[in-house]
């Protein structure tokens, strides 16, 4: 296709370059950045009535990182639900009225308004087209241009004027839009004090990224220790000095008082230019020779980069409104290479942070001097908090978390109802509950490959000896050739870790990896199958006792369910075998059921990313009930199950489960512990 010239200015290039991280980050080619792009989605929409909608983005800088963040990711996401998609720069906008049908919906990221923009939105809204701005900083009023607030006109040699001129026609294109889309609840609010409908879509990182960075965490182990303690700062633009002034003196404090603490900082790997000036800090005098100094790599790169921190450095000024709408994205693109974050209270971070359970927060020079401390000499707190916050940040801001955003507001801006599930709502699903408890397990055994598998099996294995070979038999037989294993024993007092290691040995060739772990203590079955979840890498897990066995078609027919659906797990249809024979048929999810009793097994294949939002599996008084417990859970983030006919999997009915020797007897205790849990059920004891 013809690429059409772009007119280009040196002032409107320090503009496009100001308040975005260098262009290297993304490390795009440039022919792609000015040929858009189409989407059509691979599967039909099942779970939603009528036919998908055209889409189209248009990405006002398509040479940033922050296309990918805000336009690349929720186009992608808006595909997978059905929808076809284009992607068009700007600069050639004349290409989205050239293909397809009317668009229904058309999103806006960072566009500058212009005569020609204004005629493309007034023919998308004649055919009825609804038109969503999007803007991923405070950029939307001139007044703040000014360097006492925006501290990067001043360290990138921009003119105020300039600037209040971009934001000016940033503004123009607002006023053109039906609503709008921010990363943060702070920019949210500032959009609708501009009189326009505002919903918060956070930025987050796609499956290539989660690859990468787990990719780069098993890289790190293999690499060992080397003895130092590095504390990264990794800011993408020199536009972030009076940001990082908030923790100079306490980061040059511990540099003085621990040899062993590093610094890592960057600079563009083209002229070396650092992209934080250090000599506006003089507390970091004499420091010189303790700064590692790394060069600035693509956004795919970007994980290798900070795997290699032990700390993550996150400051803003507190109060000030340009800092208090930026996003989180340095918090969840650290957890995912299991490195906790200290990050300033503002909105966003106070909003995604759990202080001492997935990161810290520290306002003042003696808060973060006392965190930093805390974190360089206590690598056991270190791992506490990096392992929640990996699993903490998995739903809300990766593709399955994008993916459910995207329907409902395409949804409500379609005018297509609201599915059914969301009625039982009651906590905002965007929000991720606490991290589930994981309890402390030791390696038995580890064997495989350090990469993904598609599906991960979890077994909880306690005295079940004379059983569990028959359970992982059943695994190797499986026709989904790429399975993870995970069995955690849990401190079983008769032979099962030892024919559980036998047999792993003898068999690890089947699995992309296989590992035992046993407990330290005995913990029970909710812990144990945390305990599981948590070691497992594949995006898809399925829990199985170790008292059941699974078809060969089991795993690989729940996973084609689940990878074109919208749906949090998939559960089979059970045939039960050893005291009784009946099956009990897949039923559809259905809240106002469930609300009675339960009627899905714990054999059920789920997202990892949503068993981790929900909060794991709990320990309490539901014994064997957790299941239950979980799924009521669900309910109340908006989450579901497809249900999958097919018989396969194998419920074993025997005296000895736990069912029958422990919840049947003290059965009031589990369901007045459940109602209490969820006072919304109505479930009785029989």
């Amino acid at each position: 296709m013809r690429l059409v010239p772009r007119r280009d200015h040196p002032s409107r290039r320090a503009l496009r370059a100001f308040g975005r991280r260098a262009v290297a980050v993304l490390g795009l080619k440039s022919l792609r950045l000015r040929q858009w792009h189409h989407y059509v989605a691979e599967h039909a929409r099942r779970e939603q009535d009528g036919p998908g909608h055209r889409i189209v983005f248009i990405s006002g800088e398509p040479d940033t990182p922050g296309h990918a963040y805000r336009v690349e990711r929720f186009a992608q996401a808006a595909a997978e639900l059905g929808h076809a998609v284009d992607v068009i720069d700007i600069h050639d906008l004349a290409a989205a009225h050239c293909r397809g049908p009317a668009p229904t919906v058309v999103f806006m990221w960072r566009t500058r308004w212009s005569g020609r923009l204004e005629q493309s939105v007034a023919a998308w809204r004649r055919t009825g087209a609804r038109i969503v701005f999007d803007i991923d900083d405070l950029m939307i009023d001139p007044a703040l241009a000014d360097p006492a607030v925006i501290d990067g006109i001043r360290s990138m040699g921009l003119k105020p004027a300039d600037v209040a001129r971009h934001y000016s026609a940033i503004r123009r294109t607002l006023d053109l839009a039906d609503e709008c889309l921010a990363p943060t609840e702070s920019l949210a609010t500032a959009l609708q004090a501009c009189g326009k409908p505002a919903e918060v879509m956070v930025n987050g990182f796609d499956d290539d990224t989660w690859q990468a960075s787990r990719a780069a965490v098993v890289s790190r182990r293999a690499a060992g220790d080397d003895g130092l303690i590095r504390i990264g700062y990794a800011s993408g633009s020199r536009t972030h000095q009076r940001d990082f002034a908030v923790v100079a003196q306490a980061v040059a404090a511990v540099l003085w008082a621990r040899p062993a603490c590093r610094l890592v900082l960057f600079r563009e790997p083209r002229r070396g230019t650092p992209l934080l000036d250090v000599h506006e800090f003089p507390a970091l005098a004499g420091l010189e020779h303790r700064i590692e100094w790394r060069p600035l790599v693509p956004l795919a790169d970007l994980p290798h980069e900070l795997v290699r921190f032990d700390v993550n450095l996150a400051p803003l000024e507190v109060g000030n409104p340009f800092c208090e709408a930026k996003s989180e994205l340095k918090y969840f693109e650290a957890a995912l290479v299991d490195v906790p974050t200290i990050a300033s209270p503002t909105e966003p971070f106070r909003t995604a942070i759990i202080p001492d359970a997935t990161g810290l927060l520290a306002a003042t020079p003696a808060e973060w001097e006392a965190a930093l401390f805390r974190l360089v000499d206590d690598a056991g707190f270190r791992r506490h908090l990096a392992h929640n916050a990996s699993r903490h940040v998995l739903h809300r801001y990766g593709p399955d978390g994008r993916r459910a955003r995207m329907q409902t507001i395409l949804d409500r801006i379609t005018a297509t109802p609201p599915r059914p599930v969301t009625a039982f709502r009651m906590h905002d699903a965007s929000h991720p509950g606490t991290p589930p408890s994981v309890p402390a397990t030791e390696v038995v055994a580890r064997h495989g490959e350090p990469r993904r598998a598609d599906v991960a099996v979890v077994i909880p294995l306690y005295n079940y000896a004379g059983l569990v070979t028959e359970t992982l038999e059943s695994l190797a037989r499986q026709t989904l050739a790429s399975l993870e294993l995970v069995v955690v024993d849990d401190s079983s007092t008769d032979d099962s870790l030892d024919v559980a290691r036998g047999w792993l040995r003898s068999h690890a060739d089947r699995f992309v990896s296989a590992t035992l772990l046993t407990t330290v203590t005995n913990q029970g079955l909710a812990l144990s199958r945390n305990a599981g979840f948590a070691a497992a890498e594949a995006p898809f897990i399925f829990p199985l006792d170790a008292d059941n066995t699974l078809e060969p078609d089991c795993l690989r027919l729940l996973h084609e369910r689940l990878q074109h659906s919208t749906a949090s797990a998939a559960h089979p249809t059970l045939r039960h075998f050893g005291e009784s024979a009946k099956v009990k048929p897949a039923q559809a999810w259905d809240p106002a059921r469930l609300r009675r009793g339960n009627y899905i097994d714990a054999m059920a294949l789920m997202r990892k990313s949503a068993w981790a939002h929900v909060g794991g599996y709990v320990k309490g008084a539901f014994i064997g009930w957790e299941d239950y417990e979980l799924w009521c859970r669900f309910v109340e983030h908006g989450f579901w199950s497809a249900a999958v006919p097919e018989a396969v999997a194998g419920y074993r009915v025997h005296r000895g489960s736990m069912l029958r020797a422990t919840t049947e007897p003290a059965m009031q205790r589990v369901v007045d512990a459940i109602r209490a849990a969820h006072p919304w059920l109505t479930v009785r004891a029989a």
